[in-house]
């Protein structure tokens, strides 16, 4: 049976892309990837909640602000794209152990296409069709909430409040927090093309052991310092 190269059977995290600018940016990287590897733990207080931004456009990416650990879905040898973008350390893990745990990917969405056929005859964008369909969904919960049922309703009015709530309280945290709009036709570099980061999301801090990590990414130079300072970890190690 051939073999697909463009999906992986593990999935990586970069660490300390916020120190990419910094003159001493690998440095601080290596240090983190170090301190992450000892402490058992990926991500720091990640409490795995959501919070939406109602001033927000949905489209922009920026309505909910969920606490997650993201990797990406790149085989090995096709991770320099974005390790320019990110930074040259990382870890991964098997894919089957962060399914376990939650994992999922994104659902992109192209920002530019076009809804075809159009619902009601006006031609927009697919991001603008979102837009709008995810704000009459809000308006609806917002309105159904200010004539909840209080302790005084019967029990069938009751239960269908906790239905509705729990029902949005699912497509917050199961769909809207893993669409992520895109711009197609960027080129594959750039920071905006999300779409090549093959994104993965887990909820919440992720836990493991050292022997968990399938395999760890920093460039040769920090080979012997690795080995001294992470000497119990034995899986594969990738030059960056």
């Amino acid at each position: 049976m051939s073999l697909q190269r463009y999906v992986s059977d593990e999935l990586t995290h970069f660490v300390g892309r916020s120190f990419r600018h910094e003159y001493d940016a690998h440095e601080r990287q290596f240090n983190l990837l170090v301190e992450i590897m000892r402490s058992g733990r990926l991500g720091k207080n990640v409490d795995g909640g959501v919070r939406y931004q109602a001033d927000q456009k949905f489209s922009d990416n920026e309505s909910y602000r969920s606490n997650v650990v993201c990797f990406s879905d790149i085989p090995v040898p096709d991770l320099g794209i974005h390790m320019g973008k990110f930074s040259r350390f990382g870890l991964a893990f098997p894919k089957a152990f962060l399914i376990a745990r939650g994992a999922n990917p994104v659902y992109y969405v192209a920002r530019n296409a076009l809804i075809k056929p159009p619902p009601d005859g006006k031609e927009r964008s697919l991001a603008d069709y979102f837009d709008e369909k995810h704000d009459q969904l809000w308006a609806f919960y917002d309105a159904y909430k200010s004539r909840r049922p209080n302790a005084d309703t019967d029990e069938n009015q009751r239960r269908e409040a906790q239905e509705i709530t729990d029902l949005f309280g699912f497509l917050v945290y199961h769909f809207f927090s893993f669409v992520k709009f895109f711009e197609e036709g960027l080129p594959p570099d750039d920071d905006k093309n999300y779409y090549m980061e093959r994104e993965w999301r887990v909820f919440g801090n992720l836990d493991f052991t050292l022997d968990d990590v399938r395999r760890v990414v920093f460039p040769r130079r920090f080979a012997r310092s690795f080995r001294e300072q992470v000497p119990d970890y034995y899986g594969e190690i990738t030059f960056s």
